[in-house]
C-alpha cells in the first residue's frame, strides 16, 4: 500500500508563491541600505560645510558705543524736561502785563477805621484831682455814702451796709476778664434818685495806676479814685460817686451815665480804658 508524502522535505515544503516572497525581502533590504547610506553620506557632508564655515566676530565695540549713546540721549531728555518745568512759573510770570513801579507786590493797607469807632484817650498833660488808695488784701476802704469796698488776691468785693446783705464780688481769676491785654469793667448803683455809685476794675496794665477819670454822658469828668493791693500794678479797682442829672442816661441804654472810663498812671500815661460810645 502506498502512503502520500508527508511535505516535510525542503523540496516539497517551498511552493511557487515562496520563492517569489524571498526576492522582494532582498530587494526591500537593499534599498534600505542604500537609503540608510545616502543619509550618512549627507551628514558627512553637512557637516565638513559646517566645519568649513569660520562665524564672524561679534562687534562688541559697536554695541557698547551704541549703548553709551543711548543712555545719553535720554539723560538729556531728562534734564531737558527738568528745565523747561523749573522755567515754566518764570515764563508765566515774565509773561504778565507790567505796569512800571506800581506793578510791584506791596502790603495791603490797614483798614480804615469806622464812623463808630472813637480815638485813644490821649495823654494827659495836667495832674489829676482823684487820689490812689493803696490796701492791704481785705482793708475795707469807705466811701462818702458808707459803701464800703475791698480788695483781695481773687478780685473786688463791696456791699453797702443796711441795703446789701451779700458782698457784690467780681473775681479776676476765674478766666471771665482776659488780663493778657488792658481793659476797664464798669458797674452802676444808684444811691437815690439824684445819685450813683460807679465803680469797676482795670486790668492788664504794665504800669502802675495813678488815677481814674469818668466821662459821663452830659458832658462831664469825674476824676475818681483808684484802689490797688501793694505789691499789684496789674490789675486794681475805682470808684467815684456821680450826681444824676436828668437827660443823662445814654439813650441806647435802658440805664447808665458813664460814656468812658480811662486809668492813668504817674505819668499821665494810659493804663486801660472803656469807651461805651
Amino acid at each position: 500500500m502506498n502512503h502520500p508524502t508527508s511535505g516535510t522535505g525542503p523540496d516539497t515544503a517551498a511552493g511557487p508563491g515562496t520563492v517569489r516572497d524571498d526576492t522582494e525581502h532582498t530587494a526591500d533590504t537593499r534599498r534600505t541600505a542604500d537609503t540608510g547610506d545616502a543619509g550618512r553620506r549627507l551628514r558627512a557632508a553637512f557637516a565638513e560645510a559646517a566645519y568649513g564655515l569660520t562665524p564672524p566676530p561679534v562687534p562688541l565695540e559697536a554695541i557698547e558705543r551704541e549703548g553709551r549713546s543711548r543712555r545719553r540721549r535720554r539723560r538729556a531728555a531728562a534734564l531737558s524736561t527738568g528745565c523747561a518745568l523749573l522755567l515754566l512759573p518764570l515764563v508765566v510770570v515774565l509773561a504778565l502785563p507790567s505796569d512800571g513801579p506800581s506793578s510791584t507786590v506791596r502790603p495791603m493797607a490797614p483798614p480804615k477805621p469806622s464812623a463808630s469807632a472813637s480815638p485813644s484817650p490821649p495823654r494827659l498833660s495836667t495832674p489829676m484831682a482823684g487820689q490812689v488808695r493803696v490796701v492791704e488784701s481785705g482793708e475795707k476802704v469807705y466811701v462818702g455814702d458808707g459803701t464800703r469796698i475791698w480788695l483781695t488776691e481773687e478780685g473786688k468785693y463791696g456791699d453797702t451796709p443796711g441795703v446789701s446783705e451779700v458782698p457784690e464780688f467780681r473775681s479776676v481769676v476765674d478766666g471771665n476778664l482776659d488780663r493778657s491785654r488792658p481793659g476797664v469793667s464798669v458797674q452802676e448803683t444808684a444811691r437815690g434818685p439824684e445819685r450813683s455809685f460807679l465803680t469797676g476794675l482795670y486790668y492788664g496794665g504794665r504800669t502802675e495806676a495813678a488815677g481814674v477819670r469818668i466821662e459821663l454822658y452830659d458832658g462831664r469828668t469825674l476824676d475818681g479814685t483808684v484802689v490797688r493791693l501793694a505789691g499789684h500794678k496789674e490789675w486794681g479797682g475805682w470808684y467815684v460817686l456821680a450826681d444824676v442829672e436828668a437827660g443823662v442816661s445814654n439813650p441806647g441804654h435802658t440805664q447808665g451815665i458813664t460814656r468812658r472810663v480811662t486809668v492813668y498812671d504817674r505819668d499821665g500815661g494810659v493804663v486801660a480804658a472803656l469807651d461805651l460810645g
